[in-house]
């Protein structure tokens, strides 16, 4: 038997070399590309879903409205009074009707399943403050769309936030953080991960609780009650919902 040695040619070998120069390229690009979106997403620079708040000067600072699959920051004196909770009603039962419009508009047969919203409470506020299924409806906001979860520990919970936020069919995500005190740094990694986790699912995300010094989300807003002046004029003695806003931080506007 013979045997011969015949070495690989200098162009198959450069062919060769070739190639795995093309598969290192390719899986650069596709790296610098997913870095590059990644990035855009957490600045803020990637364009999505606004919602229109229908108040122009709000519109205006939110580049056309609140953005949808985003997080945003609710920060006000949870246990003095109801302005954030409230506020925060108030976004949602916009958000239902915008996505029940949209439904309607792909799907009519569909119309009346526009996604759940997830409120993950506070575990200080015990009976004070809970949510009332008839006060959210006369609000405007469908109870039936909304699925509580009680879990003690806020820690625990903060950690549980991008994990429901990539469950399918959630729209909505309300995490009261219970004033619970982290680093910055430790804010600004929760962010990142929740928004990334919001744009992979397309659920909006509202965090409640004291002000914090966090940054890395959508918007930051600070919300205190404010008078009703008119409520003296009001020939039904209502007093109307009402807040001092501060936007303090917005991405994009």
């Amino acid at each position: 038997m013979q045997r011969v040695n015949q070495p690989i040619s200098t162009a198959e070998t450069s062919g060769l070399m070739l190639s795995n120069h093309q598969i290192r390229n390719e899986k650069n690009k596709y790296d610098l590309a997913r870095l590059r979106q990644e990035m855009a997403l957490v600045d803020g620079h990637k364009k999505g879903a606004r919602l229109p708040l229908g108040i122009d000067s709000l519109d205006q600072a939110l580049a056309g409205g609140l953005a949808l699959g985003r997080v945003h920051l609710l920060s006000g004196a949870m246990q003095a009074h109801g302005a954030v909770s409230g506020f925060t009603i108030a976004l949602l039962a916009v958000l239902q009707h915008h996505a029940r419009q949209q439904a309607e508009t792909t799907s009519p047969a569909g119309a009346g399943d526009n996604g759940l919203i997830v409120w993950c409470p506070a575990s200080q506020r015990g009976g004070n403050g809970m949510l009332y299924g008839h006060g959210l409806a006369a609000a405007g906001l469908d109870p039936a769309r909304l699925l509580i979860v009680d879990t003690p520990s806020p820690s625990r919970r903060l950690a549980a936030l991008d994990d429901i936020l990539r469950t399918e069919g959630v729209a909505a995500v309300v995490m009261e953080y219970d004033g619970v005190q982290k680093s910055a740094d430790y804010w600004m990694r929760l962010a990142r991960r929740a928004q990334l986790a919001a744009e992979e699912n397309g659920a909006t995300a509202f965090l409640l609780g004291a002000p914090i010094g966090g940054s890395g989300f959508e918007t930051a807003w600070q919300i205190k009650p404010a008078a009703d002046l008119d409520i003296w004029s009001n020939p039904n003695g209502l007093q109307h919902n009402i807040w001092d806003l501060s936007l303090q931080r917005a991405r994009g506007g």
